[in-house]
């Protein structure tokens, strides 16, 4: 493949590096705007190519020296070379482009983060282990990069890693420590008695029976092998913003609500209703006696968005966005609808359907709960048009 000097114009979707060749994209993982960069090609297409740098001829204004000394090794971050606070401007641009693309709406983007927990924010990660090795796969490989440390892991999670690096096991274990306690939950799909010798916590898919382990942060229950966000301190900052858009809301419907993360803590306020497949999160919500939890899936949603008016409907869904609730969503009787999002580009095509009915939107804010990755947190805030006749 040839080499071939490339100036690095916007970042991806995905976080690559764009730059032009003879009119074509080209994709450079690592590549920072402002960079000119030497590329060697790795795939080159008609319509696009890849190229991985060789040398830096001119560094980006926003390139910083990575702390960590297997960067770009390793595939758990790809942004640690990325100064702020352009990390996040180019994160809202990233949303803008994604809106601009597949909802066709030219729409500015807030922005919000805590510059306090840049690093050393994540309390959920899942390690890989083998022959010895511990750490996170390479990027775009089954490759284990062996991890003494990692400056993005709270204290509490290099601390499990540092545990499993002297323990004679392999595999894959999520880890998921609590910031401002002890308790360490480990889940893998494997039962393993010697894991439970480190980790008293330690619980498996696999022959797994009775209650999950857990602890409570912030009045919300943290359950062992369900979903939680990757940091327990930046969740708090998603949940002030969603909090801050429901203070009217007398009745919330929460979907994909897991453990109740994003509405327990207003149901003193509000009659809350939440629904998720999953069943240990469900009853460890349920358990609280704050609020109507059931278990379900996106199958029975449109029945509880029919069932009555509500005054928000909150939705946090996995990756692939709420496609199939759409249209329910449409035509719901409620005054607001809080969309939280891991994926700037579903929300946006789901934005574009629920646009059609008598939907606006009223704030739409990019979040950045993962630092020095590419990754974006995306909440988007409509409001029902309310309708005249004449």
């Amino acid at each position: 493949m040839s080499v071939v000097e490339v100036t690095i114009l916007r970042l991806a979707h995905g976080g690559d590096g764009i730059g032009e060749i003879d009119g074509k994209v080209c994709f450079v993982p690592y590549g920072l705007p402002g960079d000119v960069v030497e590329v060697k090609l790795v795939k080159n297409t008609k319509k696009f190519c890849r190229g991985k740098i060789t040398k830096i001829i001119t560094p980006s204004p926003d390139r910083i020296e990575a702390s960590c000394p297997v960067f770009e090794k390793c595939g758990g971050c790809s942004w640690l070379h990325f100064d702020y606070p352009t990390q996040l401007e180019w994160k809202q641009k990233i949303v803008k482009i994604c809106f601009d693309k597949l909802a066709k709406i030219d729409i500015e983007v807030a922005g919000l983060e805590n510059p306090e927990l840049r690093t050393g924010y994540r309390t959920r990660a899942t390690f890989k282990g083998i022959d010895g090795r511990w750490g996170f796969y390479a990027a775009q490989s089954h490759e284990v990069v062996d991890i003494e440390s990692c400056p993005l892991l709270h204290p509490n999670l290099n601390a499990a890693l540092t545990t499993l690096r002297q323990s004679p096991l392999g595999g894959e274990i999520e880890v998921l420590a609590n910031p401002e306690g002890d308790e360490v939950l480990v889940w893998t799909e494997e039962a393993s008695e010697e894991l439970k010798d480190d980790f008293p916590l330690a619980q498996s898919l696999e022959g797994e029976e009775g209650t999950r382990h857990q602890f409570t942060l912030d009045g919300i229950p943290v359950v062992n092998g369900t979903f939680n966000q990757s940091s327990l301190g930046l969740n708090r900052l998603l949940v002030n913003h969603v909090h801050s858009f429901l203070q009217d809301a007398v009745s919330i419907l929460d979907l994909y609500c897991g453990s109740g993360n994003l509405t327990l803590g207003l149901a003193d306020q509000a009659t809350v209703v939440g629904l998720d497949k999953n069943g240990p999160a469900i009853q460890a919500a349920d358990q609280t006696e704050r609020g109507e939890f059931h278990i379900g899936n996106d199958k029975i949603f449109p029945e509880f968005i029919n069932r009555q008016h509500w005054g928000a409907i909150v939705l946090d869904p996995p990756r692939i966005g709420a496609k199939h609730i759409m249209e329910s969503l449409i035509h719901a009787d409620a005054d607001r609808i809080v969309y939280v999002s891991c994926d700037p580009a579903t929300l946006a095509r789901d934005t574009a359907t629920l646009l059609k009915g008598h939907w606006e939107i009223h704030a739409l804010t990019a979040l950045d709960l993962f630092p020095n990755t590419s990754h974006v947190e995306t909440v988007c805030v409509f409001d029902r048009v309310v309708v005249t006749e004449e």
